[in-house]
């Protein structure tokens, strides 16, 4: 009989943390087939007519002093209120998507980068843009080729070398993707989720060392709370589960931290000391823990 047991949490990757983006953008007879599929009837009846636009230079103004104030969607309208003026701005174009997709509306990100490379085949943020959303939509074929393009045009794009690295990972070619996270940290060495995914590779690769240095250096040191979720569980894997548990209790329940503990207590063997971590994971379970029911009684079967 084959046994299997339940845990909550692996080892995470992160490819998209990047994404994000958001709509916005009017829709007035005044508009030309720029705007077409970049409106926001919203914001077009919060600011169309309280704040007419006289000049593609008057709109940019006023976005930039809408961004400096924090004001997202104001600035969204007058950007695209902009190519009103210039249709074949391309680097308008791509600045409206970047600015949706950190909203996370992936839906007008990727019909504004997919006009700008309309008017620029190659431009090179607008490629890394459609690749990661293409990543996002599970499109992998079709991201690799847009990332590739994109570092052949620019290599400092980091984003695209992440997002190689993360796809090399996939296909298990860990040495390509090392490669790439090593790349994109030497373009943005403060990018956590690069080094954490660093540490995915190289724990994927039996570099338990480097994968614990570099998941305790974007946890501790940059903020990336997921990186202590993979330490937690390197811990656990190598038998340390007092250190795992306080490592898994930065990120999650001590419930949770006690289930981790022992699904990993029962793939190294020490049974005896997964059936304490789970009894006490469900003891400690406000409501019922199937997660920890189910490990406990499949334990029994051992």
């Amino acid at each position: 009989m084959t046994i299997r047991f339940k845990k909550l949490w692996l080892i995470e990757i992160s490819v998209l943390g990047l994404l994000s983006g958001c709509a916005s953008t009017p829709d007035t007879n005044s508009d030309t087939v720029a705007h077409k599929g970049l409106n926001d009837d919203s914001l077009d009846v919060l600011f169309a007519t309280e704040f007419p636009v006289e000049s593609e230079e008057d709109a940019l103004t006023r976005a930039k002093q809408a961004l400096e104030e924090g004001e997202t969607d104001k600035a969204l309208f007058y950007l695209v209120r902009a190519l009103q003026f210039r249709p074949d701005n391309v680097e308008l174009l791509v600045r409206i998507a970047e600015i949706q997709m950190r909203r996370q509306d992936f839906t007008l990100a990727k019909r504004a980068f997919l006009m700008a490379q309309h008017h620029d085949p190659n431009h090179s943020r607008a490629l890394e843009g459609l690749g990661l959303i293409y990543m996002a939509e599970g499109k992998d074929e079709i991201a690799i080729s847009k990332f590739t393009s994109a570092v052949a045009n620019d290599a400092r794009l980091w984003r695209a070398h992440n997002a190689l690295g993360v796809y090399a990972d996939k296909t298990g070619d860990y040495s390509a993707a090392l490669q790439h996270y090593d790349l994109a940290l030497s373009i943005n060495p403060k990018a956590a989720q690069v080094l954490n995914n660093r540490g995915y590779s190289r724990y994927l690769a039996g570099d338990i060392e480097g994968a614990t240095l570099d998941f305790y250096t974007a946890a501790n040191d940059w903020g990336f709370l997921h990186a202590w979720a993979n330490l937690g569980k390197i811990y656990a894997e190598e038998g340390l589960y007092k250190e795992a548990i306080r490592t898994y209790k930065r990120v999650m329940t001590e419930a949770n931290a006690l289930n981790n503990a022992g699904y990993a207590a029962i793939e190294n063997g020490d049974l005896m000391q997964a059936k304490r971590y789970l009894t006490e994971a469900i003891r400690l379970s406000p409501t019922y823990f199937p997660s920890a029911e189910e490990n406990l009684s499949l334990l029994q079967e051992l």
